[in-house]
């Protein structure tokens, strides 16, 4: 696997990378490369950087948030997991292009159809998750600590 040019650590969630194809592991290195090299122009005039930041941005927050969701389903009675799978595949079709290019129109467009399939492998995964018994347990006592509280 491939690290950051910056810390050396492997990339997660919130990697990144710019025009020439320079991978980060987020956005803090992203920066101290860019202040220490400097960015290729192509990062901020790029035809395709406008969604290859959104579409990051989105998965970064699904990625961080979707135990939180799943178990929302039980301790708080929502969202279902349908509903889920309902916003994902409205988010991917605002990506539709890059779906059928797979990826085939330069790096930015690689990256981009490379989310657009971490997001069907995250359906995926919504569709088959169960709760761990102790994990939910766990939540729906600091639900009921944090209502007794608010009383």
């Amino acid at each position: 696997m491939k690290r950051c040019k910056v810390c050396r650590k492997k990339p997660r969630v919130e990697r990144r990378v710019n025009a020439e194809g320079v991978l980060f592991c987020s956005n803090d290195c992203y920066e101290t490369y860019g202040k220490k090299v400097g960015h290729p122009m192509d990062d901020l005039n790029h035809p395709y950087i406008d969604d290859y930041e959104m579409i990051r941005l989105d998965y970064i927050r699904w990625a961080n948030d979707l135990e939180d969701q799943l178990y929302g389903e039980w301790v708080f009675g929502a969202p279902r997991k349908v509903d889920l799978i309902e916003n994902i595949n409205e988010l991917l079709e605002e990506y539709i292009d890059y779906i059928g290019l797979e990826g085939s129109d330069g790096l930015f467009s690689q990256e981009i159809y490379d989310y657009t399939q971490q997001f069907e492998a995250m359906i995926a995964t919504i569709r088959t998750w169960e709760p761990n018994s102790k994990e939910l347990t766990r939540r729906r006592q600091i639900k009921e600590e944090r209502l007794a509280n608010e009383e």
